[in-house]
């Protein structure tokens, strides 16, 4: 089911995966009507609902009314459109052929923690009534799709053996499934990770065609990871409108990706999704108006989107003014204080050798400036950097990236400017290095910073910025608990909100400001006592001294 030209079939799971978590009851109304949205936005994929006991997902109980709907009943007989529901056993099975059904979707769990939690049997004995469902459905001429659930974790009993999930994909595939879905159920996946399961599957002889891709967003990385599952082949995923989602037998799980930013990334990657942005964004912000919850697809789109076109996003120049780009880097200008963009939004702003040479000779002309005193850093789009892309030279270690990575970390440590990261998304690796080379750091909620495969230079925890122990995370960290730890000092709960606490932490730092801060105190130490830097330093106090009416 490949799709031509690299073009790619979008999933909605929304009105079935995206309500079912939900507490308070959705009208089948409201239901319906989400479906004809979605459907009128361009999806040609969306799946109804499941046929489940009402004890086990309240949310759904209605199922019936859904499917007896005549708009719906219409619309599953359009050639070229899918409408799959959700069957756990034989039994739901039965009243989906009642009401006419065209396809059904089956499931399994790769794990036994989560099998024996979400349908109270074993792996071996979900695979064998998946196995029924499906002979039954396509007997009666329905289409069948198949999920395999944890494919990175299990929520009780830990992380999950590629060879359990292929055993998975395998049975899915012989019981006649025409595509397997891949769920990140936990939303632990990582781009490295994603690759290597795929890698693994297509290895043992798994056709890349047959799988499609379903990530979910715990800790802000499903994008990236669909990106990756892109490039190795992937070309269906699964989303739901406005990220809404969760598993209600996962602990701790949130929501899907959202179709939104999906269909926007593949847009400004120039990949067709055949849908309707602006329509699609429309029904996100409908259903989250009804059902009372934030939406997780970057306000910033709706500002930029006109008709049926989108746009790249752009930052505002009420305030910022762009001056130059370098590469994959935006530089921006607002008085004394520029801001570096990193502008690779479609890979999660991951840092190419040029970009860090390029970081580097932005960062020492402007700490050479006299007219600038603060220097921003932030990303392009839903990630702050999610690491260092490697050259083909060497093995990482020897890396001339890492090497001009951590000279570049180095010199951040030493600039004599106030250097402010503005974290407007989740980090990894070499991106959490430069979050925390800098003086401050703002952030958005949502953000998570977790290690990986960056080195963190000696000198930082010698010079005692931040603890060795606050900055080796195994697991991403949350913005939350960061600002417990004093390494964020002030968080937002949106896109706008985060260029307000950029604007005030600016302001504190800027000498001319009228408003600076103790911060500088520490920023003026640091300027080299020098004839060269003797202007520098004596601006610098003067602003001090009118804040504290003493000197240092």
């Amino acid at each position: 089911m490949k799709n031509p030209r690299g073009a790619v079939r979008i999933v909605e799971v929304g009105p079935r995966d995206g309500l079912q978590n939900i507490k308070d009851p959705v009208a089948t109304s409201v239901k319906l009507e989400l479906i004809r949205r979605l459907r009128e936005s361009g999806l040609s994929t969306i799946e109804l609902t499941s046929i489940v006991s009402p004890r086990a997902v309240p949310q759904l109980a209605d199922c019936r009314e859904v499917l007896r709907d005549q708009t719906i009943k219409q619309l599953q007989q359009h050639d070229g459109l899918r409408f799959p529901v959700l069957v756990p056993n034989p039994k739901g099975l039965d009243i989906a052929l009642e009401y006419g059904v065209k396809e059904v979707a089956v499931f399994v769990s790769a794990t036994e923690g989560f099998s024996k939690a979400n349908i109270n049997c074993s792996v071996g004995e979900g695979i064998e009534r998946a196995s029924r469902v499906a002979e039954k459905a396509i007997r009666n001429g329905v289409a069948v799709r198949g999920y395999v659930s944890c494919i990175f974790e299990d929520p009780f009993s830990g992380p999950t053996k590629p060879s359990a999930v292929l055993r998975c994909v395998k049975a899915l595939l012989s019981m006649g499934c025409y595509e397997v879905s891949l769920g990140d159920t936990t939303g632990v996946g990582r781009p490295e990770t994603v690759r290597e399961l795929l890698t693994y599957l297509v290895d043992n002889s798994i056709p890349v065609e047959r799988l499609a891709g379903h990530f979910h967003d715990t800790y802000g990385h499903a994008a990236a990871n669909a990106w990756e599952a892109y490039t190795c082949g992937i070309r269906v995923f699964d989303s739901s409108v406005a990220g809404l989602g969760g598993c209600p037998f996962a602990p701790g799980s949130k929501g899907n990706v959202a179709t939104e930013d999906l269909v926007f990334m593949f847009h400004n990657a120039g990949v067709d999704a055949g849908v309707n942005l602006l329509k699609l964004m429309e029904t996100g912000i409908w259903i989250s108006r009804i059902l009372g919850a934030k939406r997780s697809c970057p306000p910033k789109q709706q500002q930029v989107l006109k008709f049926d076109q989108a746009t790249s996003v752009s930052l505002p120049t009420s305030q910022w003014v762009p001056t130059q780009k370098i590469g994959n880097i935006l530089v921006y200008r607002s008085g004394s204080s520029v801001k570096i963009v990193l502008n690779r939004a479609k890979t999660g702003n991951t840092l190419t050798h040029k970009m860090i040479l390029d970081l580097t000779h932005l960062v020492h002309h402007y700490s050479e400036k006299d007219t600038i005193s603060t220097i921003v850093i932030t990303g392009k789009g839903r990630f702050f950097c999610m690491g260092l892309e490697y050259g083909k030279t060497g093995p990482a270690g020897e890396s001339p990236e890492l090497k001009s990575l951590t000279r570049l970390l180095d010199l951040l440590s030493h600039v004599p400017k106030m250097t402010i990261a503005s974290v407007n998304g989740p980090a990894f690796g070499a991106g959490v290095c430069l979050a925390l080379s800098c003086d401050r750091r703002v952030s958005v909620r949502t953000a998570t910073l977790t290690m990986g495969e960056a080195i963190w230079s000696s000198h930082h925890e010698e010079a005692g910025q931040v603890p060795q122990s606050a900055t080796i995370f195994a697991h991403p960290v949350t913005a939350g608990r960061l600002q417990a730890m004093g390494i964020i000092e002030d968080i937002a709960n949106s896109y706008e909100e985060l260029e307000a606490l950029e604007h005030r932490a600016v302001l504190s730092t800027s000498p001319t400001s009228g408003q600076p801060s103790h911060s500088i105190t520490p920023q003026y130490q640091r300027i080299p006592n020098n004839e060269a830097h003797a202007g520098h330093r004596r601006h610098w106090l003067q602003a001090i001294q009118s804040v504290w009416g003493s000197d240092l």
